[in-house]
């Protein structure tokens, strides 16, 4: 019986090999985990963004970033009240943003609503 030798490093290029994919595949979904948002963070984010632009954005602006709203009204305190609204799924799915704006055209405040709430 002749003397069987042991190369301590043959099993380490599997080992590289599979420790380099598994640290490209980390790497490539490590951006996604703080993507996902629920359907109610999203409108949080969007109450958030539109309290910051409160006095500031007018509406201009929001023709030229969202387009034509869909209803356009008097507020009881002679500005205007803009709506846009969409419906899908035969109207079993939804949102309808308004904007209320002051006399001189800013942001003055804003209501949102969708449809269906999550249930869980």
């Amino acid at each position: 019986m002749g003397a069987t030798s042991w190369n301590v490093n043959e099993g380490s290029e599997g080992m590289t090999r599979f420790n380099m994919l598994f640290c490209v595949i980390l790497t490539a979904l490590l951006p996604l985990t703080g993507c996902y948002m629920t359907l109610e963070q999203r409108w949080e984010a969007f109450d958030a963004q539109r309290q910051q632009e409160v006095g500031v954005k007018t509406k201009e602006y929001y023709l030229t970033e969202w387009g034509k709203p869909t209803k356009r009204t008097k507020s009881p305190g002679g500005g205007d009240m803009w709506t846009w609204e969409f419906s899908g799924y035969g109207g079993a799915q939804g949102w309808r943003k308004t904007l209320i704006f002051a006399q001189d055209g800013i942001l003055k405040d804003f209501r949102r609503d969708y449809w269906p709430k999550e249930l869980w």
